[in-house]
């Protein structure tokens, strides 16, 4: 026999449960369920009080400041009434439970459960668009107790393609480009500026499916994995980009949607020309940082990022630096 080390461990959801139950006044699990191996490890629990989810951070993905600056976000929004999945406190009044796993300590947080399903069509991007703007008006207010990442070139591009290029080291003509592209990217986000564009804290993540919509009462944000201060104009690209991006025609990179959600925001919040002009270029810098994510996470998701995969994810990103002159 040989001992082999463990870079993710998988934790059994009866006794996890178990032992989180104890820590929570949550009452007795029910049923408990593993949803997803994400960016981090998601768990639902449905107890005799109510039903919640519970995220167990992956190793090496967020430092504790970076998580509690993410929960105390949350807390603060939702004293704000913005509508979203908030973290429980443990009855000890702490918000993150230690675990200890093969690869080291891991951080866990219990959250409320988002009621409703995900959609993505004309009604609700106009009610999303909405929220979005009164989440980014709220999110002013926010001073943060705890060290994060700010969501810049070195978030976007920088780190993204460290794990990238080795990947295409293979096709020396695409590591060429993306290395071009991102440089030309880099140049546009350096010649935004705080003082005329819109910069503040950003969800991160709202490409459309981190929202649960109810028809009888409106939507819950949740997932704020993502999030930190960064360009208001990357965030709202984050929705187009999810439409677009497997799309390799460009008579089709327009979409009803994003003008719906779009119009919306604008409706409750405007933002400047300069910032607008930049969703172009946001778009294109999601493509990357979606490649260095996926690129940088092989190890535990599986190193599925083959040929194929990088001449999809590369046509659309030409397609799109072509059509719009970036």
């Amino acid at each position: 026999m040989i001992k082999v080390a463990a870079i993710h461990t998988v934790f059994d959801k009866e006794d996890l449960f178990s032992a989180i139950a104890e820590l929570y006044d949550i009452g007795v699990p029910l049923v408990s369920r593993f949803v997803s191996n994400g960016l981090n490890d998601t768990y639902d629990v449905v107890t005799d009080k109510g039903r919640y989810v519970l995220r167990v951070y992956k190793r090496h993905w967020r430092d504790e400041a970076a998580i509690r600056y993410e929960l105390d976000l949350l807390l603060y929004l939702n004293d704000c009434g913005i509508p979203l999945s908030y973290p429980i406190a443990r009855k000890d009044g702490e918000l993150l439970t230690y675990l200890a796993a093969s690869e080291g300590t891991r951080y866990a947080a219990l959250f409320t459960y988002a009621e409703g399903v995900g959609k993505a069509d004309i009604n609700t991007s106009v009610r999303y668009g909405r929220a979005v703007a009164q989440l980014h008006h709220a999110s002013n207010g926010f001073v943060p107790s705890h060290d994060r990442f700010d969501l810049d070139s070195v978030h976007l591009l920088d780190e993204p393609l460290a794990h990238l290029l080795p990947k295409l080291q293979h096709r020396p003509d695409d590591a060429r480009f993306v290395l071009e592209t991102a440089d030309r990217l880099k140049q546009r986000m350096n010649q935004l500026s705080p003082n005329n564009n819109d910069w503040g804290v950003c969800h991160g993540d709202l490409h459309g499916w981190n929202v649960f919509h109810e028809e009888e009462s409106g939507l819950t944000h949740f997932d704020f994995d993502c999030c930190g201060a960064g360009w208001r104009a990357y965030d709202l690209s984050v929705y187009l980009w999810n439409f677009v991006h497997g799309r390799h025609d460009p008579e089709k990179f327009g979409d009803e949607c994003w003008e719906a959600f779009l119009g919306a925001y604008l409706s409750e919040r405007p933002l400047g020309q300069s910032d607008l002009d930049a969703i172009p270029s946001f778009v294109a810098i999601r493509q990357l940082w979606l490649l260095g994510l996926h690129t940088g996470n092989s190890a535990v998701w599986g190193a599925w990022q083959d040929d194929n995969y990088f001449d999809g994810k590369l046509k659309f990103l030409k397609l799109w630096m072509e059509a719009y002159d970036l």
